[in-house]
């Protein structure tokens, strides 16, 4: 048994008065929060979460707090240990409530230094375990773990929060959060908050069903809401029962509350369930590679699991070029055309010459797991780069690649064991390719105990035992396929994956012999092929078969046949996309890169009206974007990267207007209303705001409602966006809707957050509600015309 919500009961005993942050408790005033530990200690709890919820490096900076951590840490789990001895201290990490790159400004090392720094304090102080709860956003779940795996002994349990249909506000769904988790050793997964327990008990049961790690389950008291503006969490204790119990029979382990839920939920929850015997699950083992928003399972995948080879830029010399001066246009471009094609991975190279491949590689990799969801095989030669990459992913990737020479094989395994990466290993070594089969498994099992020494789990191995062209090394075929199928029977647990054009090289009619060997190929056990997915691979001809099986004078016979062929060129469209065009899809593809030099054209076109095509052909991607979002296939990175192609491209185009013209959107102040410390919506709806050619002037978070309507005094904005994440800060809103009435301010007032509803925007007498950032936008559309 866990314990309950912390921060609400807080709220309702007002200790939150007189200090900066909750944390700021433990050393202020530590009655207040050892009052809230005694509570659930004695209501039956087991495990006790410390108050360091916030108490990462960076918001202890932001509230001038950092030279009091230390003290801060230690009171909260010493307090704890001065009311019992038996009970489990948790220390609790939660976000730092920031985006880390491309959603936001964090850099990951930051967010993981920041992470580390409080972890290493719960270990100085003897906390028992650590949960990281309350997560939303995969890469600083990441991040969280990595550094409390680094710098704590005990256990780790990971909770992440998602809303009623399984996914985070970033698009994270339950399978991919378990893939990534897992890979990087946690002990136990859990959800907790945002959603009442009955929803939660039902993703509760997706969890159960796809792991065997013990699963915890806190869910608030349900969805907040004011009554006579109080904050009031509507779910009964009989119902948090009912849906607990209803959790513990699909296996969960661990059982607790969150916002709203106060002792009396926990000691009901201890006199139903504390020591009863866990259900008992046994998943069927799953295979996971993932990345922000998708998931798959190899083991359950239809074989073979195509890897798209096109993001790569040999023997490509305009890739190149592109790559030399920064734009990854056409990595997008071609991302997106090979998961169309029926790619299940994208391989990413970057090697490019007289370029930083480290920030290229990185670069690619964001970009390209916010532009498609399937997952990364991340393609390098250089360790570091590979560190660098492999940190960025959002998910679980394959490492390619190693081999076996000891030298490489001593840098890479650390590297894949630390993320939780899948490793391609080559069999070759100082020696080059060995002419047989069996001397490419003894290079395997050279691998495998390289592996083991290591700590790296052999069922994270994706074996290549590589194939050399049938036209200089025919016989070597066959020792390709025996090598691979006696490895299937030796090592069951490792995978095979093969780069299947390289058997046809310096043949005609290259795809008639790629087709046939892939089937050959699976045939004898393949799981990945790294192909081009655009190519027709449903062929399977007898000549080409006899060839790769060096039979019948097979060569001679598919020479006769096929001598002759030339490659079908396809032919290429009539007309280009006009540059208009090439500026909607840049939109709406999240092509930032492209947008310079496509305003170039329609400036040096000659267009009368630059800013008036500009703005046509950007506002319509836009609102594509905004029925992709509605629809759940766009999140919140798509909607970032398509706000930040668009507002490069009105940044451009206002620079040619002549001096004597003006343009204004019309301004928009944004704010966190008082007492609110959250800005990442607020944020991310400035940034779509700013994309549609409005001037955004954000006043930050904690803004007193005054300073507020002095600024809309001064600048005469058409709207003024407040943004509150907490139901006690709620009022704040009402406070400046007042104001502004008074002042007779004519700006409309628009107003959202987790727990602001648009029942509440009538009641305050706010102008509208949005829900998210393009709700906001498509109001504040109506509000004033975009004009030159």
């Amino acid at each position: 048994i866990m314990d309950g919500a912390t921060g609400t009961e807080l709220q309702k005993k007002k200790y939150l008065d007189d200090v900066e942050i909750p944390e700021e408790i433990n050393i202020k005033y530590p009655e207040r929060i050892t009052d809230i530990y005694s509570s659930y200690i004695n209501a039956g709890s087991d495990i006790v979460l410390a108050n360091t919820f916030g108490a990462n490096s960076i918001r202890l900076k932001q509230h001038g707090l950092l030279d009091k951590a230390d003290d801060i840490i230690k009171s909260g789990i010493d307090l704890i240990r001065k009311i019992s001895s038996d009970v489990i201290i948790a220390g609790d990490i939660s976000s730092i409530g920031e985006y880390i790159e491309p959603l936001g400004s964090l850099t990951f090392d930051e967010a993981y230094n920041s992470f580390a720094f409080q972890s290493s304090l719960l270990q100085k102080h003897g906390a028992d375990i650590i949960v990281i709860e309350t997560m939303t956003e995969i890469k600083e779940t990441k991040a969280a773990i990595l550094a409390a795996r680094e710098n704590f002994d005990g256990a780790i349990i990971v909770q992440m929060t998602f809303s009623k249909d399984g996914v985070t506000v970033t698009g994270t769904d339950l399978k991919s959060f378990i893939a990534m988790a897992e890979s990087l050793g946690v002990d136990a997964l859990g959800l907790n908050c945002s959603i009442g327990s009955q929803d939660l008990a039902e993703l509760a049961k997706i969890l159960c069903a796809n792991t065997n790690l013990p699963v915890s389950f806190k869910p608030n008291a349900g969805i907040p809401v004011l009554v006579n503006r109080e904050t009031c969490f509507p779910e009964t204790k009989e119902e948090f029962i009912e849906a607990s119990l209803k959790a513990y029979s699909y296996g969960v382990n661990m059982f607790g509350g969150c916002c709203g839920t106060n002792p009396e939920f926990i000691k009901i929850l201890s006199d139903e369930l504390k020591n009863k015997a866990p259900k008992i699950r046994s998943v069927k083992s799953k295979y996971f590679l993932s990345t922000r928003t998708k998931a798959i399972d190899i083991n359950e995948a239809e074989k073979p699991v195509m890897i798209g080879e096109r993001i790569n830029p040999t023997n490509r010399k305009k890739f190149q070029e592109e790559l030399l001066k920064g734009n990854l246009s056409t990595v997008k471009d071609e991302a997106r055309s090979q998961v169309r094609f029926g790619a299940n991975l994208l391989d990413v190279n970057m090697g490019v010459p007289g370029t930083d491949e480290i920030e290229l590689l990185i670069n690619a990799v964001n970009q390209i797991q916010e532009t498609v969801s399937v997952p990364l095989c991340i393609d390098s030669s250089a360790p570091s780069a590979l560190d660098q990459a492999v940190k960025n992913c959002a998910g679980r990737p394959i490492i390619n690649s190693v081999n076996g020479e000891q030298a490489k094989l001593a840098v890479i395994l650390p590297i894949a064991k630390r993320y939780g990466a899948m490793l391609i290993a080559l069999t070759t070594d100082d020696n080059g390719i060995p002419a047989t089969a069996e001397e490419r498994l003894k290079i395997a099992a050279n691998i495998l105990n390289s592996a083991d020494r290591c700590g790296f789990e052999r069922k994270n191995i994706v074996f290549d035992y590589l194939v050399l062209s049938a036209s200089s090394s025919p016989d070597q075929i066959g020792e390709t396929l025996k090598a691979m199928k006696k490895s299937k029977r030796m090592y069951p647990e490792c995978k095979l994956v093969l780069g299947v054009s390289n058997v046809s090289f310096g043949l005609p009619s290259r795809q008639t012999i790629n087709s046939t060997f892939l089937k050959m190929v699976v045939d004898a056990g393949l799981d990945f092929a790294i192909a081009n997915p655009r190519e027709n691979w449903d062929i399977d001809d007898p000549f080409a078969k006899n060839l790769l099986e060096n039979k019948d004078k097979g060569a001679v016979k598919y020479m006769e046949i096929f001598a002759s062929f030339k490659k079908q060129i396809p032919e290429t469209e009539t007309e280009k996309l006009t540059a208009d065009k090439q500026l909607y899809f840049a939109v709406l593809n999240g092509n930032r890169e492209s947008v310079d030099d496509i305003l170039n054209q329609i400036i040096a076109s000659g267009d009368s009206e630059p800013f008036r095509t500009v703005n046509d052909n950007v506002l319509k991607a836009l609102n594509v974007v905004g029925e992709k979002f509605a629809s759940k296939e766009y999140f919140l990175p798509q909607i970032i990267m398509s706000a930040q192609a668009a507002q490069a491209a009105f940044a451009i185009v206002k620079t040619t207007l002549k001096k004597d013209e003006t343009f204004s959107a019309g301004k928009i102040i944004m704010a966190t209303v008082k007492g609110d410390m959250h800005d990442i919506g607020k944020n991310i709806v400035g940034a779509v705001l700013e994309s549609y050619g409005f001037d955004v002037i954000d006043m930050g978070i904690n803004v007193d409602s005054q300073e507020i309507i002095d600024e809309a005094h001064k600048i005469n904005p058409i709207a003024i966006g407040l943004s509150a994440l907490m139901t006690t800060t709620m009022p704040e809103m009402e406070m400046v809707v007042k104001l502004k009435n008074t002042a007779r301010i004519p700006a409309k007032i628009i107003v959202g957050g987790a727990a602001v509803t648009g029942k509440f925007a009538k009641e305050i007498g706010a102008d509208a509600y949005a829900r998210d950032a393009m709700e906001a936008a498509g109001y504040v559309k109506t509000l004033q015309k975009i004009r030159c």
